[in-house]
């Protein structure tokens, strides 16, 4: 089973941070690996909520299905993918220092690709992702 876990502190209240990352409209802007959002429900996500994206991997385009499979307001997000491969990105924010910084780790889990190989091909793209959202956050 592969698994990449990577952290960052955010400059930015709790509920800003769930607020884009719940939201998987929002994840093109930050997900290198998530071309577009396809299809699926608009306003408020709410767990259970199915979407259909275009996405890379590998180099190679293809449709998944991005499923919000766990929420806690302001702590985590948790979609299951389906598709090729099937995965899991998991998003968990706690408090850091005040109000407005929060610690936020970016897990995926891939269990058809081996750890060392799913590091080597994703943990940089993965630390730009969680740098563009810290970015988006901050500005």
């Amino acid at each position: 089973m592969g698994e990449i876990n990577k952290h960052t502190i955010i400059n930015a209240p709790a509920e800003a941070v769930f607020r884009d990352v719940v939201d998987p409209h929002n994840a093109p802007s930050y997900i290198s690996s998530r071309n577009s959002i396809v299809s699926g429900p608009t306003g408020a996500p709410s767990q259970g909520q199915a979407w259909t994206a275009e996405a890379s991997f590998l180099g190679r385009r293809t449709t998944i299905t991005l499923r919000l499979a766990q929420m806690r307001p302001n702590s985590l997000v948790r979609f299951a993918i389906t598709g090729e491969p099937a995965a899991t990105l998991s998003l968990e924010r706690s408090p850091h220092g005040g109000d407005n910084q929060s610690n936020v780790s970016l897990l995926m889990d891939v269990p058809s690709v081996p750890t060392l190989f799913l590091s080597a091909l994703m943990s940089g793209l993965l630390t730009e992702d969680l740098a563009r959202l810290k970015m988006i956050l901050e500005s």
